[in-house]
């Protein structure tokens, strides 16, 4: 009698299983992956969110000991010490004066106000890092080591333009540390260059909340808190993917200059974000444009303390074929204007402005959310 032959017990997986196997592994990573990836989005978003929610309850904090909102800067004076002042007008910046009431009163002290921004004393804070003061999402925005005095060519090397003194920079130490903001203050539908020898008539066209020299106060948002920006996102990686020979050093956070710590609404969010078929020159206007690494919008605070998220897609000011002197195209219902400076502080023509052609000229939602005192109705279902 013969005895059955035993079977033989499977140790393992064929080939064409394992291959299955591994393929139904790889659908469920990619599937997966995306769901990650706008997790970590919107964590990121949150955090911003955050951010600028306390950066607009400092200012309000700021305006309520000192009568009126931060200015974009304060003008530099004329008898600053010789020779290690900067060029540009522009001095400390609205963060620079919140400071005290962003819990930074060490940072604060730190500052000397008899000397500009930019003045050699003034280096070592303007490398401070603040993480209120950046996305999450912005992750170009990281501390540089920039050269104290630019090439010949300007804009080939990032930097300011110092008269440097050899007793402040002995060389070979001709170069400082630079931390910058993903965030700027409102300026109003349009933001531009600023010397103490401009007309103050151009300078009164300001309609914004945070500008050069400015003082507003609550009560001068009669457009209301809460249908007014205060700040909004202005990313220093789409300054720098934009226009690497200036946007490198743009965005300095200690610095008052209008493509550093302001925007204007003159043009649509995120436009420097695959819009640049309008863009000849990055120099002027384009790098004081709100936008973000968030996609679909940006967030902006209003001067109610609320953050909110702005689509691209809210209504705006339209491109029309009108141009500046650039080459670049402006938007309807604009007039574009020259302001004639000399001086010390300032360059031929070199500041320029954008303002509506009269009080009935047809503003975006965007561009009535950034006036103060516009007298616009708003509806909350537009935004």
């Amino acid at each position: 009698m013969y005895g059955r032959a035993k079977s033989r017990s499977r140790t393992g997986f064929t080939l064409i299983e394992l291959l299955v196997v591994i393929a139904i592994i790889a659908v469920l990573i990619a599937l997966l992956l995306p769901a990650v990836q706008a997790a970590r989005e919107a964590a990121r978003r949150a955090q911003c969110t955050n951010n600028l929610k306390q950066i607009a309850l400092s200012a309000m904090n700021y305006e309520s000991s000192n009568g009126c909102m931060p200015g974009g800067s304060y003008s530099a004076t004329a008898n600053n010490p010789p020779g290690v002042y900067s060029t540009y007008p522009e001095n400390f910046s609205c963060f620079v004066r919140m400071l005290p009431f962003m819990e930074q009163s060490a940072m604060a002290n730190a500052v000397n106000f008899n000397w500009t921004s930019s003045g050699a004393p003034n280096l070592t804070i303007g490398g401070v890092r603040n993480s209120t003061l950046i996305c999450p999402s912005d992750t170009t925005n990281e501390t540089m080591q920039l050269p104290a005095t630019r090439s010949s060519a300007s804009g080939v090397s990032p930097g300011y333009s110092f008269n440097t003194d050899p007793t402040l920079f002995p060389s070979p130490a001709q170069s400082f540390s630079q931390a910058f903001t993903s965030y700027a203050g409102n300026a109003g539908t349009f933001s531009f260059g600023y010397s103490k020898l401009m007309d103050t008539s151009i300078i009164s066209q300001y309609n914004g909340v945070i500008f050069n020299d400015g003082t507003v106060t609550i009560s001068g948002i009669s457009d209301g808190t809460s249908n007014t920006f205060m700040f909004g996102e202005h990313s220093k990686g789409q300054l720098v993917k934009n226009a690497p020979q200036y946007g490198l050093s743009d965005g300095c956070w200690n610095s008052g200059r209008y493509y550093d710590t302001l925007f204007g609404a003159l043009y649509p969010i995120n436009l420097l974000n695959g819009n640049s078929a309008a863009i000849k020159s990055y120099t002027y206007f384009y790098p004081s444009t709100a936008g973000s690494q968030h996609p679909g919008g940006a967030n902006f605070a209003f001067c109610d303390g609320s953050v909110r998220f702005m689509k691209n897609s809210v209504d705006s000011w339209s491109f029309s074929t009108n141009t500046d002197s650039y080459g670049d195209s402006i938007p309807d219902n604009t007039t574009y204007v020259t302001v004639a400076a000399s001086g010390s502080f300032s360059k031929s023509g070199y500041y320029l402005s954008h303002s509506s052609t009269n009080g009935s000229a047809r503003l975006g939602v965007y561009q009535k959310l950034a006036t103060r005192n516009g007298g616009e109705v708003i509806s909350s279902d537009a935004y």
